[in-house]
């Protein structure tokens, strides 16, 4: 894409002007971004496949060849040919911006011959004063992979994609050049694994990245960097965050200890008191409050519970006021009809069962008993009322119980009962 303004002309002209890649460079991107192998035949003879030493070998695993000292993995094979790629990053600055340049290093090693990889630049982001990016780079075909690119196209102005993006969070050369507004602004030498983009575009343009970098908060700056969410949080919690700063108290799980302020938050507590968000042992009070805020929706749902009980209750007498009074006794065990829906809220909660939730107590043709021996719930039964038949009957955790056969037959045997009140 041609050059739209002057600001764009320029950094075409500062792109040209980027130096090639540093033999330290490529020699770094060599050993620390690709894997690197030893390939051993059934006679023990290995061979460095990046630099072609052969020596005997007995060993397992990983090992140091004897010749260029690089950690490789010993791998049992006939094989005589690795090819690899890797892209990393060179971040440096040429007048006023900061570049992260993007390379794609591809690698063939031979067995018995020292390796030769080949560089290629696919791009660069240029960040001014101000955070804003432009990116130069190879053009992009169709393909079915994010990476594929036309080779032979020039380094021109492209639009920002997710190529680009995942390119240039890959591995970072770690002598780091940056502008003199970046290093004024905290940055000492290290993404910290934040993308680098990212992290210079909010260390230029959000004063609170900055006071983090400086304050060695690389946590809560990792949290601020990885969603524009979370950096609402910061934005949200920012006064909470300086007082536990002052007070010395150092966040090492960022996700955890903006989720404790969250919950703290909605139990009512001061979140700008130290005695809060500054606890000794973190992982016990985020679960505590959890607990805590488990105990006040248990409370929010049966209070709930308790305003649709008072609701349907016209609806229900209205169905089923005439079964009111049914009792069926054997001397030890008495059956008898729920009366309300909060008879039916209270069953549902002691038995541990769905009668409540599932409104039972709407069903026109279902009739719902209690079976209970001196007080206490035994099984709950469900009777159809066209057919006068027992649905089912269930105990706690919806378990039959050893009263469950005689519950089934005191019902069956007294279904005249219920007759009655249909046909009155």
């Amino acid at each position: 894409m041609k050059p739209r303004n002057k600001k764009q002309q320029h950094i075409v002209e500062l792109s040209g002007r980027l130096r090639p890649l540093t033999t330290p460079q490529m020699n770094w991107a060599l050993n620390s971004t690709v894997s690197h192998y030893g390939y051993r035949l059934k006679s023990g003879m290995c061979t460095c496949m990046k630099c072609g030493h052969e020596w005997f070998e007995t060993r397992k695993g990983m090992c140091l060849c004897p010749e260029c000292g690089t950690q490789i993995e010993i791998k049992d094979t006939k094989e005589r040919v690795i090819r690899d790629k890797s892209y990393f990053n060179v971040i440096t600055t040429i007048e006023d911006y900061q570049v992260v340049r993007m390379f794609l290093m591809m690698v063939e090693m031979r067995k018995g011959m020292k390796v030769k990889p080949a560089y290629l630049e696919i791009g660069s982001y240029w960040i001014d004063c101000k955070g804003n990016t432009t990116v130069v780079g190879l053009q992009r075909t169709l393909g079915h992979y994010i990476d594929s690119f036309a080779f032979g196209s020039p380094l021109e102005i492209r639009r920002d994609n997710e190529a680009f993006q995942r390119i240039s969070d890959e591995w970072v050369y770690p002598r780091i050049k940056v502008t003199d507004t970046i290093k004024r602004n905290g940055f000492k030498g290290s993404c910290h694994h934040i993308h680098p983009v990212t992290l210079f575009q909010e260390l230029l343009t959000n004063p609170k990245a900055e006071t983090l970098m400086k304050s060695n908060e690389i946590e809560l700056l990792q949290y601020l960097c990885s969603s524009d969410q979370r950096a609402n949080d910061i934005k949200r919690y920012w006064n909470t965050i300086k007082i536990a700063n002052r007070n010395g108290y150092k966040v090492k799980d960022s996700v955890m200890w903006v989720d404790y302020i969250k919950m703290l938050e909605r139990c009512d507590k001061d979140i700008q008191s130290p005695k809060y968000i500054c606890p000794a042992n973190l992982q016990e009070e985020h679960n505590r409050y959890v607990k805590k805020l488990q105990t006040i929706q248990d409370k929010a749902k049966r209070a709930d519970d308790i305003r649709k009980a008072q609701e349907r209750e016209a609806s229900f007498k209205e169905q089923k006021e005439k079964f009111f009074g049914i009792r069926i006794n054997d001397g030890e065990i008495e059956v008898k009809v729920l009366e309300s829906v909060e008879e039916y809220r209270q069953e549902a909660e002691s038995q541990h069962i769905c009668l409540f939730s599932a409104a039972y107590d709407q069903r026109e043709d279902s009739l719902i008993f209690s079976a209970r021996i001196d007080g206490r719930i035994i099984e709950t039964i469900e009777v159809d009322l066209k057919t006068l038949k027992v649905v089912q009957s269930r105990g706690v955790c919806n378990q039959n119980t050893e009263y469950h056969d005689r519950i089934i037959n005191l019902i069956n045997a007294n279904t005249h009962l219920i007759k009655e009140r249909i046909t009155a």
